[in-house]
């Protein structure tokens, strides 16, 4: 899987929080460039990301055919 960098946006503030799929699996936070709230990942929700993210990666390799 490719990482992509993607945007979130804060939950305090609005703004688009950058983060990147593979590390965010990985359990790392991300800090919002405008007020420092941090972003996570539950470590309950963990596999119910994983089973999504394989099913659009399939999805994904389904339409570039």
């Amino acid at each position: 899987m490719i990482a992509q960098s993607q945007n979130i946006p804060c939950p305090v503030c609005s703004t688009g929080i950058p983060f990147d799929t593979k590390q965010l699996m990985m359990g790392v936070q991300f800090a919002c460039p405008n007020c420092a709230a941090s972003v996570g990942l539950a470590p309950e929700s963990k596999e119910l990301v994983q089973e999504t993210m394989e099913k659009l990666e399939a999805a994904k390799g389904k339409t570039s055919k």
